[in-house]
């Protein structure tokens, strides 16, 4: 094959991968069966990034919230691409604080989002979303949330410190972003929307609704302690 024809394939190769990407997180949830195994290595993903996240060249700000949190997300793996229009999405978990202190078992979500403009390339980023009150936790479980629309959502960056002097000031949700160079300040996630994913099936005995695993806690599985227990 010449070079020529070489960096053709190339291109259209690219081309088609980018436009399935942007289908597939534009197009409703696949059809597909999603096993306990699948479920299980997305629990395991979210402990991994939670870990990288959170290690000790994170943000103090960060940290801070998360003592006061009302619930955390976390999605290990949120890809972008685009050709022309971008699709951005990933799947991840939810997880609430009990009145207790203890953190409950997991609920999986998905977050989509597609915008418009000249774009290329891919990305993948771990991101961290941190609840902080009810009223965006209800949003989540009722699943009609759209960030930056339904709730306020800002990005923990070192501007954000003057914010934690006072609860007046506070935003619904804040973020924190990382791709594997770091640090990822060029993100933004507001109007991306947030779903409940075929996992919470999988992963427990009979069919719990987000409501029935992170606030009635009807249902466990033991398998999601690490994760659980590594939340502060």
């Amino acid at each position: 094959m010449s070079q020529t024809l070489k960096n053709r394939f190339f291109s259209m190769g690219s081309l088609a991968f980018i436009l399935g990407l942007g289908l597939s997180f534009a197009l409703p949830q696949s059809a597909h069966a999603v096993s306990e195994r699948d479920a299980q290595q997305l629990v395991d993903n979210s402990y991994y990034a939670y870990m990288d996240l959170t290690d000790g060249d994170s943000s103090k700000t960060m940290h801070t919230l998360l003592k006061e949190a009302r619930a955390v997300m976390i999605f290990p793996s949120v890809g972008k691409g685009g050709f022309v229009f971008g699709a951005e999405g990933g799947k991840g978990v939810l997880l609430a604080r009990s009145a207790n202190g203890t953190w409950s078992y997991p609920a999986f979500y998905g977050m989509r989002s597609l915008s418009f403009g000249l774009q290329a390339g891919y990305q993948e980023t771990r991101i961290l979303l941190i609840i902080m009150n009810d009223s965006a936790l209800t949003s989540i479980l009722e699943g009609k949330l759209k960030l930056g629309a339904d709730a306020s959502v800002v990005l923990i960056d070192e501007g954000a410190d003057g914010e934690l002097s006072t609860n007046s000031g506070r935003q619904d949700i804040y973020y924190y972003a990382q791709t594997d160079s770091g640090l990822f300040a060029g993100i933004s996630i507001e109007g991306s929307d947030i779903f409940t994913k075929k996992h919470n099936k999988a992963y427990y005995d009979g069919k719990p609704t987000p409501t029935d695993i992170v606030i009635r806690h009807k249902v466990r599985n033991p398998n999601a302690n690490r994760l659980r227990a590594k939340l502060p």
